[in-house]
């Protein structure tokens, strides 16, 4: 395995994070279903490409999380933005959606930048890469929560419902929330300098995320539902 860096990033590449990724131990946790005390809203497509992994809700077990864009309704598709509940008055931990190793972390930005083009977003974010070939996407958390807070570092390996950080609103964000997505990156250079998968045109890289909550399939905008590990 080989260290890369792009500006102050630094990430870890090389054969290591092929469909062998790294010898996972342990049950992968990802939350027992609970069905959404919401279940109006929009049902994601399902033509897409689901994740081959079936992961947690992203945050920290007993909370509540409303679905604010599902996978169809998140543009680009194939994402999710999630909210902890209340959206005022708490802090909201978010934590790993498997077991995998930390393959990037940017935590220094802290300005809100709601309206700008991707390409010009400053977004906190960290990169998970599981045993399976997928990596996790958690995005706009608040400013040195991970590296500090979480005490997180490039090539650190974390379980299933471990701390990342906690949920913000830095970078590209109207509110804040958590993005999260799942992506298969090419394995030469995964990432850019911004934290976005290279070579993804039209999303080809992403996948659908499937939860145990709700029963082993993508969530959907206007749903609520109780953040758990696996049973």
């Amino acid at each position: 395995m080989r260290r890369y860096c792009v500006w102050t990033i630094c990430a870890l590449t090389g054969a290591a994070i092929s469909g062998n990724l790294v010898a996972q131990t342990g049950t992968t946790q990802t939350g027992t279903t609970q069905t959404g005390t919401t279940q109006t809203g929009t049902t994601p497509t399902m033509t897409a490409p689901l994740s081959q992994g079936l992961y947690r809700l992203p945050y920290d077990t007993g909370t509540q999380v409303s679905v604010f864009d599902d996978a169809a309704t998140h543009r680009p598709l194939r994402r999710v933005d999630l909210t902890g509940e209340p959206r005022s008055g708490r802090t909201h931990h978010i934590v790993a959606a498997a077991a995998g190793t930390v393959m990037a972390i940017q935590d220094s930005y802290s300005e809100q930048q709601s309206g700008r083009a991707a390409k010009d977003c400053r977004n906190n974010y960290l990169w998970i890469a599981h045993a399976n070939g997928e990596w996790t996407l958690y995005g706009h958390m608040r400013t040195g929560t991970s590296s500090g807070k979480a005490r997180l570092k490039v090539g650190d390996r974390v379980k299933a419902g471990q701390y990342l950080g906690d949920e913000g609103s830095v970078g590209c964000a109207m509110l804040s929330h958590l993005h999260f997505e799942i992506a298969v990156p090419p394995k030469d250079v995964p990432i850019d300098a911004g934290g976005f998968v290279n070579d993804n045109v039209d999303s080809v890289r992403n996948r659908v995320p499937r939860f145990c909550v709700p029963n082993s399939a993508s969530v959907r905008k206007g749903a609520t539902y109780t953040a758990r590990p696996c049973a």
